[in-house]
């Protein structure tokens, strides 16, 4: 049975109403669910310095106005759809923003920031799932919808509501070292190591019984990586020479496996090159990084990958079973959030000081930081 007793009339959410237009804090009706979906008070929403050039069309995203965006968020469900069975009003849940059609799960959105290449893909943002979640009340697909066990991760291990945010950037990284089967004790390369989702994958990797080699060139950043997984992960500065490279990540011991999450900006970088002469006979790799178009051509050593048997895997984003892992990591006390992991800064913004929000993030994104925007 549906519920929408406890929602008000109307919210306040953020609105792109013109293409590569400011945001604007608007009154807008609350939604309610229907079939396919829950609503969901906005307890903390991640906030990303590349969201404002998505905003302002320098990501090269494209989507139609007038939009909400966001899409990684926690949030307490308000009201339930008639098809609601397992979600309660009450319940914490985690939001994030890979929506997959239900009759084709081929047809895909980022939900808050990419309408996708297909017909469909873009009937599917437009028509349902514009307005994303940086609003007071937010409507969301089941499909993209988790409960998580507020007792477990908040009473018993200490977890702060912020702090959950991140399972939603942490579940990219995770469906990538799956992708290449990421097994217990072998060691990984990461590289680079220090951006949002790369840094992730570190604290993933280790969680998933793996050891980790971490490289870049922000020694400081490489460092706190370290100092979160003592004696399981260890930092490589890069030096750009690949010979010098290969060299500096073998002194470890056999690589089997590599992941690569390449930010923009990577432009003249041989760490991709560096990693692929690291891997031993047999040895994996995950290409999963998206630039902005720096990295849209990585140069591949053919006869080394014939030779050593090496098996390269392109992955984009997740599926639903991934975040369910995910989530069972976290609440198993396994994968470590917050403090444990080094994220030991978290800031919050209100919803009427967006524009602070976004200046800091723009300012303070390194590992280590977390931001959001709450209601």
């Amino acid at each position: 049975m549906s519920s929408t007793t406890t929602l008000p009339p109307t919210m306040k959410a953020l609105l792109q109403e013109k293409k590569n237009g400011p945001l604007t804090l608007k009154e807008t009706p609350t939604p309610t669910p229907g079939p396919g979906s829950i609503v969901v008070k906005d307890l903390a929403n991640l906030l990303q310095h590349q969201t404002r050039g998505i905003l302002s069309g320098e990501a090269g995203f494209t989507y139609p106005v007038p939009m909400t965006p966001g899409g990684r968020a926690i949030g307490r469900v308000t009201a339930t759809g008639p098809d609601t069975t397992s979600l309660s009003e009450g319940q914490l849940v985690l939001l994030e923003p890979f929506i997959r059609a239900r009759d084709d799960p081929d047809t895909w959105i980022f939900w808050g920031a990419l309408e996708g290449t297909s017909e469909g893909s873009k009937k599917l943002f437009a028509e349902n799932w514009r307005y994303a979640t940086f609003a007071e009340y937010v409507k969301a697909p089941l499909e993209v919808t988790w409960a998580l066990d507020e007792k477990r991760l908040c009473g018993e291990l200490g977890y702060t509501v912020p702090e959950l945010v991140q399972l939603a950037v942490d579940v990219v990284p995770y469906s990538g070292l799956n992708g290449i089967g990421l097994k217990a004790g072998e060691r990984l390369v990461v590289t680079p190591a220090t951006g949002l989702f790369s840094g992730a994958a570190v604290g993933v990797a280790v969680a998933m019984g793996a050891t980790v080699l971490v490289t870049g060139r922000n020694e400081k950043a490489l460092k706190k990586l370290v100092d979160a997984h003592p004696k399981l992960v260890s930092s490589v500065t890069r030096t750009n020479d690949v010979d010098t490279d290969v060299e500096n990540l073998q002194r470890y011991g056999p690589v089997d496996a590599f992941l690569e999450l390449t930010p923009k900006g990577a432009e003249g970088s041989t760490h991709v090159r560096a990693a692929f002469g690291a891997l031993k006979q047999y040895g994996r790799a995950c290409l999963m990084g998206y630039g902005g178009g720096a990295m849209k051509d990585v140069e591949i050593p053919t006869v080394e990958l014939m030779f050593k048997s090496i098996t390269v895997h392109g992955h984009a984003m997740y599926w639903g079973q991934d975040v369910k892992e995910v989530i069972k990591m976290a609440e198993a006390g396994v994968l470590k959030l917050g403090k444990e992991r080094g994220f030991d800064k978290v800031t919050e913004f209100k919803m009427d000081d967006f524009e602070k929000g976004f200046d800091w993030v723009g300012q303070n994104h390194e590992l280590g930081q977390i931001t959001v925007l709450v209601p």
